[in-house]
């Protein structure tokens, strides 16, 4: 049989119920009797709250007939699309036609969209701020003022790494059923025990202390489905007050006004080097755009800013940084957790400013990265704090580098007939796996294996890896496993995916459960033959000694005869955590007469550690590379000068289709292995938070021209040819 870890097994556990049409998510979810929700949001992007008018005879709560929670607007909106009523009907058109009767009358109060506008505090996100700057931190190590004093070249730019809006494929929603004593709730999530934490905090009050929350199939979330939004807590006290169940969903464009939005960092810097092209120190001012002054929001979000800042040395021998990282709040939606965030943001800015220094050295972009990258880390700690736990770096380097050589020559022979072709590299300084995971792993008296998760995949195949690492403990086929997960009732703890730590952290956890069970079932083998448990042999799914034989359904049955419960359950916690790595390399060809960017090959050399199912591995870096090349060339939120998103539907705001996505070729190094059981490290936002750099890197190349500012569109292609 072959070694499950390792093998590319498609996603039996997932798939085949989505691709029948058995898959059932949040819309879904119907019952008799059900009130539909719809929510009215504030027109303006900043206004008082002086009136909230309801229809006649409706069942309409505003915030202030409402529990108090974070995100609901009650005196003051804070930005367009931010919740502040709600209305009840019988079915969601009736619900829709009665939202459009509520009068709310507002004051307008001066919007703050521009981050620029909003440092110089003429007019203020939220009355009660004495500045529009709500969070400060500084980063600083080594002599920054020597650094630039031995240079040879300094080079000063501001480079922003754009608002980004998440654009799952299904939006937020929930239903929620009270049958009087207990309170279940369907949820579009990825955090389902932080769902029913704030749940219990919030109505047992109201007497209410029995909770269950239930993940189904989630049409994506890259983070955006993390936070506990007021619209889920809501629609759940409803259910509870008026003892009907309560459904809720948005629109696309509620969704883009209303869930948080990612990145919307920018970097005012300084960097000096010397003459080979060796980067000697960064001096500058990190600025994030926060959106909404909801602090119990923009306090966490700002760990973004202050974790890009800790990176900005990424892979490279970095030893003199001073940083000011200041977070701004603004009259847009609030920003939140993005497929990768705050990683993203330091890759590209520290890539960035050794392209651009690069470009005024006139030193090749992968000639310089060979002079300022670090060698080789195992539990290395950065000037700045940061931790690696492994890493051969140069080696990766050599690795990629005939490849990249290999590019170089194609995009020659393109410039050669006249094409405007470049060739972009990036390093992608990534931190993931974070917090702990828990897993409870069964023998059913058929002999089959159950793995229970407490965390919440949505799409990128967890489920299946489980299987595999039970499979390979158990020395049986992954078709004899079975994995439930997204559902509180079925494990003690669970944690939110997120961060690329599903795999690495929750299947250590499958790992160590796995393995406790077959201790313990070899236990109960020797207990029932009459000999020590080291003297039996287990080899596919069978314990075997000289006084008999026992199967895995053999052993379940007689455990529970024993009253031995075959089931394990272990919580591994990850310290701190894992650093995966890699270098992307990219080759694009720029029309010169459209500016359209088209992409012609995509490299990608990345070291994850062990790599469980290289075809799940290797789809996520498929669908990331095309996340961060959306972001390069496609993606911009929008705003009017007033607070309005423009871009508020995907009429206007772009994003790729099948047609523009492009063929990754995709190589696992396995260089460096964390210390987890496994020894992976983690792979989800890898390539998204490396691709981003890479383009526009290459995009660069082509046209010859610095590059400042994102989505690199075809006007600002032609704007820069032409200049």
């Amino acid at each position: 049989m072959p070694r499950e870890i390792g093998r590319p097994v498609k996603r039996i556990i997932e798939d085949p119920s989505l691709i029948t049409g058995k898959g059932r998510f949040v819309y879904d979810i119907d019952f008799k009797g059900t009130l539909y929700a719809v929510f009215i949001r504030s027109q303006y992007a900043h206004a008082k709250i002086k009136s909230i008018r309801c229809p006649e005879g409706a069942l309409c709560y505003t915030a202030k007939d409402l529990p108090d929670l974070i995100g609901l607007a009650k005196e003051e909106a804070l930005y367009q699309g931010q919740p502040l009523a709600v209305v009840l009907a019988e079915d969601e058109y009736k619900a829709r036609d009665l939202a459009e009767q509520v009068e709310v009358e507002y004051e307008p109060l001066p919007a703050v969209i521009d981050v620029e506008e909003a440092l110089k505090n003429v007019n203020k996100a939220k009355s009660d701020l004495s500045s529009n700057i709500v969070l400060e931190d500084n980063v600083e190590i080594g002599d920054v003022d020597s650094a630039f004093k031995n240079a040879y070249k300094v080079v000063e730019a501001e480079v922003i790494n754009q608002r980004v809006i998440p654009s799952a494929m299904e939006p937020r929603g929930a239903v929620a059923y009270f049958d009087g004593r207990r309170l279940t709730v369907w949820s579009s999530t990825q955090n389902v025990f932080g769902l029913k934490d704030t749940l219990i905090q919030l109505l047992s009050k109201y007497g209410v202390n029995d909770v269950r929350v239930v993940q189904p199939f989630v049409g994506g979330a890259f983070g955006s489905k993390i936070y506990i939004y007021p619209e889920e807590a809501l629609i759940s006290y409803l259910a509870v007050l008026t003892g009907k169940p309560i459904k809720w969903f948005n629109t696309r464009t509620e969704e883009f006004m209303s869930t948080n939005h990612g990145r919307d960092m920018r970097l005012k810097f300084k960097a000096a080097f010397d003459k080979e092209g060796k980067l000697l120190g960064i001096e500058g001012t990190l600025i994030m755009d926060l959106g909404a002054p909801i602090r119990e929001i923009y306090e966490d979000s700002f760990g973004m800013a202050t974790t890009a800042a800790r990176l900005l040395v990424g892979r490279y021998k970095v030893n003199a940084l001073k940083v000011k990282v200041l977070g701004v709040a603004t009259n847009k939606t609030f920003i939140g957790p993005y497929r990768g965030a705050g990683r993203p943001e330091a890759t590209y800015f520290v890539e960035r400013i050794l392209n651009l220094g690069a470009r005024a050295l006139g030193v090749d972009q992968f000639e310089i990265r060979e002079v300022n990258i670090i060698d080789e880390v195992s539990h290395y700690n950065t000037p700045t704090g940061m931790y690696y736990d492994s890493g051969k770096y140069r080696e990766t380097l050599k690795i990629a580098k005939p490849f990249y050589h290999e590019l170089l020559r194609k995009r020659d022979e393109l410039r050669a007939k006249g094409k405007l072709a470049g060739v972009g590299v990036a390093i992608v300084s990534e931190i993931a796996s974070f917090g702990t995971g828990t897993a409870r792993v069964q023998l059913t008296p058929n002999g089959r294996i159950q793995v229970v998760s407490g965390f919440t995949p949505h799409g990128q195949g967890d489920a299946t890896a489980f299987a595999q690492i039970a499979a390979e403990v158990f020395d049986v086929d992954v078709s004899q496993i079975d994995v439930l997960w997204g559902d509180t009732d079925l494990i003690s703890h669970g944690s939110l995916t997120g961060g690329s730590t599903t795999l690495t952290v929750g299947g250590s956890a499958v790992y160590e459960a796995s393995i406790r069970l077959k201790e313990k079932l070899l236990r109960v083998v020797g207990e029932k033959l009459g000999v020590r448990p080291e003297e039996i042999e287990y080899r596919n799914g069978k314990f075997y000694h000289k006084k008999g034989e026992m199967s895995l359904a053999d052993t379940a049955r007689e455990a529970l005869r024993m009253g031995v419960y075959p089931e394990e359950e272990y919580s591994y916690t990850i310290r701190p955590y894992t650093s995966p790595y890699g270098i992307h390399i990219a080759l694009v060809e720029v029309d010169r007469e459209t500016g359209f960017v088209k992409v012609l090959e995509y490299k990608a050399f990345d070291d994850v550690g062990v790599v469980v199912n290289p075809l799940l591995a290797e789809g996520q870096v498929h669908g990331g590379a095309l996340q961060g090349i959306s972001q390069a060339l496609y993606e911009e939120t929008v705003y009017s000068t007033e607070g309005s998103l423009i871009t508020s539907n995907f009429s206007d705001y772009v994003i790729p289709t099948a047609m523009e996505a492009v063929k990754v070729e995709w190589k696992s190094l396995a260089l460096a292995k964390s210390d987890t059981p496994l020894g992976s490290k983690g792979i989800g936002e890898l390539p998204t938070i490396a691709a981003t750099p890479t383009i526009l890197h290459a995009v660069e190349d082509a046209i010859g021209k610095n590059i400042y500012i994102m989505p690199t569109k075809p006007e600002l292609i032609l704007k820069l040819l032409n200049s």
